[in-house]
Parts: C-alpha cells; structure tokens; sequence
C-alpha cells in the first residue's frame, strides 16, 4: 500500500484572508499543525483554521 502524505492544516489570516500551511511539530512521536505567529502579508497575529473559516466570516458580517 502507498504512503499518503498527511495534509497541513491551513489556517487564514482574519486581517487580509490570506491562506497559510500550518507549521509542524513533534511532540512525543506525534505531530501537529499551529498557525503562524505573524500574517506575511499584514502583519495580524489572528488566524482561523481553514475549515471553520466561513462560519468566521459569516459571524463577522
């Protein structure tokens, strides 16, 4: 059976919804995903995980 790659979670940036790959961690032999510090793009520091993104937009209209 081939290895399917694990998908990054991604994460948009509620200041300029530019959309960004999370960053890997390993914790214990397990990994996960964080957003990143700081939007490239703006500079905002508040990101929403991709998924819920327009449940965050829609509240916010």
């Amino acid at each position: 059976m081939a290895h399917t790659p694990e998908e990054p979670t991604r994460y948009v940036c509620t200041g300029c919804q530019s959309v960004f790959a999370g960053t890997a961690h390993s914790e214990n032999g397990s990994h996960s995903f964080e957003a990143p510090a700081e939007c490239a793009a703006c500079g905002a520091s508040s990101f929403v995980e991709f998924a819920h993104w327009t449940h965050e937009s829609a509240s916010q209209s």
